[in-house]
């Protein structure tokens, strides 16, 4: 029986300002992406990081480090960082379709210099997720969204007690637009920090992996099992390539590699089973911790919110490097149904 493979995807999920004001965040940043660039200089075993699917973390990295551009693009043309597709991650609700149209352009946009797009539809922390993002996706010549919430099936941080009103049994499922626009779902099954800060010893890795490898199993519907190493503002494990010898040793029927997206779902597409869930539509059935607080939740001023609102307007013309819509503007393709 082949072995089954256990990719390790390094990234982190940033957030500008949430818990502290932008420029204790920002500062923050500054200290995690000069960790990762020496981690690179360092460790030739540590393969790549995931930039969290947003070029805004680039934009706001270069401000204060302008002379360190070349330096990003060489590691973004070698696969090491990636670049987009997004601008910034939006939570889609609380966003107009134009806003989330011209979100995924701008991201292309300013990905381009730094070589390839980031062709992932990445949603890791939305609650929810739009109907016609697979529609979108498409046009854009993407064909794999990731998420983190909208189909029960999740663990750790966000627990679904009700395991038998799952929509799908597998975290790898078909989603399907309204038009008829279908993507590769996955689901992060156990959440994006399943993964997170690796234990080099052999005591503590055991116990981490009995449980992250027998949850990571629970859901997926091939040998490809996905462990995201990173959190909210997590920092790059700078001992990440030792605690993965840790596991070689302690699991020999396993294989552990330090991966990114595109290797697994590459992999992942090798096998997947015929018979997948399809979910049509708005990914709204998860019910997590925090759902009924945050889910649709604006808290601004009224004055903001109307400035918002006219910034938002549609444009009549559909972005011209990308397949036409059927309706001929972006903001009714976006219109939910």
């Amino acid at each position: 029986m082949a072995k089954k493979t256990i990719h390790v995807v390094s990234h982190t999920h940033w957030d500008r300002e949430w818990y502290m004001p932008f420029e204790a965040h920002h500062v923050r940043l500054l200290k995690t992406m000069d960790t990762l660039l020496d981690l690179f200089e360092q460790d030739p075993e540590y393969r790549s990081f995931y930039l969290d699917g947003q070029t805004i973390v680039l934009e706001d990295y270069l401000q204060v480090y302008p002379e360190k551009r070349d330096k990003l693009i060489e590691l973004a043309k070698e696969g090491k960082i990636s670049a987009g597709p997004w601008y910034v991650l939006q939570d889609e609700f609380l966003t107009s379709g134009e806003a989330n149209i011209r979100n995924l352009q701008v991201g292309h946009r300013d990905a381009r210099p730094f070589g390839a797009v980031s062709k992932i539809g990445y949603f890791p922390d939305s609650f929810g997720n739009m109907g016609q993002a697979p529609q979108l996706l498409r046009q854009a010549g993407i064909d794999t969204a990731i998420f983190g919430r909208g189909v029960k099936a999740t663990g750790f941080d966000n627990k679904v007690e009700d395991a038998a009103a799952q929509e799908s049994p597998f975290s790898e499922l078909r989603w399907v637009s309204p038009d008829g626009s279908e993507v590769l779902g996955i689901l992060f099954a156990n959440w994006y920090s399943n993964g997170n800060e690796i234990p080099v010893d052999k005591e503590a890795a055991k116990t981490f992996w009995d449980r992250a490898i027998a949850a990571a199993e629970r859901y997926a519907s091939t040998s490809h099992l996905l462990m995201m190493n990173g959190c909210d503002h997590q920092p790059p494990q700078t001992d990440l390539s030792a605690a993965l010898r840790t596991a070689r040793e302690l699991y020999p029927d396993y294989e552990f590699i330090h991966s990114n997206f595109d290797d697994y779902i590459k992999a992942v597409k090798a096998e997947l089973p015929q018979q997948l869930s399809v979910i049509k539509g708005e990914l709204r059935g998860q019910h997590t911790n925090g759902w009924y607080t945050l889910v649709n939740t604006a808290s601004a001023r009224v004055y903001i919110k109307q400035k918002t609102r006219k910034t938002r307007r549609c444009s009549r013309k559909w972005p011209s490097r990308w397949p036409r819509s059927p309706t001929g503007t972006g903001c009714r393709i976006l219109t939910r149904s």
